[in-house]
């Protein structure tokens, strides 16, 4: 049988109301490259709502394997294999009251330069929602955003558009990508179109630039001082505790410490979420807030 004979029969047609979730899990374990781009293929033509639902939801819990990332980053998986994955995901999230912002997060991360820019330029969907653009924006570094404006014909009408998202949406792109927010408001100079508009933005964000301009040079000293590559495949007790207690702080010195992880975490400074729930329990738990605060001294004396 192929692999989607045996998720529909685990997944969608098993008796149990629970899929046993090893099985479906060794599914993915052992799919190969061509099995996984005919799977999704006819997954997503099938036009069976429930196997549909069911893929998205296991994708979404076993998207983290390498060999599945690696699949889809390749020239295999199409641009218009990637839209439409992540256009069932984004639905499904919205269907079932989950943060599609999150999950679509999640799959971004992964996705190489090339399939980012291929989503910003050839796809119809994200182009069609300006939410989900610049959602894939802030995952931009400067070298992409040049490349990516510089395809743009409408240059007016995109910052015309950036200016009237709520201020939610627009400090949002501030945490996650300081660079970009940085690089439109440079580009806001050059359209008249936005008159004195520009101005008043300017003065109303500029606080939050500075602080992020901040964070930006904590970020730039910790990964300048810091190994992570040497602590991927350790556990939790034996990573480096300088590290750790350096990401500790760095998050105390924010006021809020849930914004300041997720923005870090934006910047993937965490090696995974059990790191990162780590350094927030750490900071936030008034049984732990003086932990690691000495490390630096303790670390001298010894």
């Amino acid at each position: 049988m192929s692999k989607f004979q045996i998720f529909c029969e685990e997944a969608v047609f098993n008796d149990s109301l629970v899929p046993r979730i090893n099985k479906i899990r060794s599914i993915f374990e052992d799919i190969t490259h061509d099995e996984f781009v005919v799977f999704v293929d006819k997954v997503l033509s099938s036009e069976d709502f429930e196997l549909t639902q069911q893929f998205i939801y296991y994708f979404i819990l076993l998207c983290d394997m390498e060999h599945l990332q690696e699949y889809i980053n390749s020239e295999k998986f199409t641009v218009e294999k990637l839209e439409q994955l992540i256009m069932f995901v984004f639905g499904y999230c919205t269907m079932n009251e989950i943060s599609a912002e999150t999950v679509v997060d999640k799959i971004l991360l992964f996705l190489d330069k090339e399939k980012l820019m291929g989503l910003a330029l050839h796809s119809d969907v994200v182009n069609n929602d300006k939410f989900m653009l610049f959602l894939l924006l802030t995952k931009f570094d400067t070298v992409m955003l040049n490349k990516y404006f510089s395809k743009i014909k409408d240059i007016s009408g995109f910052i015309s558009f950036f200016i009237k998202l709520p201020d939610s949406v627009l400090r949002s792109i501030i945490s996650r990508n300081y660079h970009l927010f940085q690089y439109i408001m440079l580009m806001m100079a050059e359209v008249e179109s936005v008159g004195t508009h520009s101005v008043e933005f300017v003065k109303k964000y500029s606080l939050d630039l500075q602080q992020f301009g901040k964070l930006n040079d904590v970020l730039k000293k910790y990964r300048d001082n810091t190994n992570i590559e040497s602590d991927k495949h350790l556990p939790l007790q034996r990573r480096s505790m300088q590290r750790l207690a350096f990401l500790v702080n760095m998050v105390r010195e924010l006021s809020d410490p849930a914004k300041a992880v997720e923005y870090y975490s934006n910047e993937n400074v965490f090696i995974d979420d059990l790191e990162k729930s780590f350094v927030l329990a750490v900071v936030t738990d008034p049984i732990l807030k003086n932990v690691f605060k000495k490390y630096d001294v303790l670390k001298k004396k010894n």
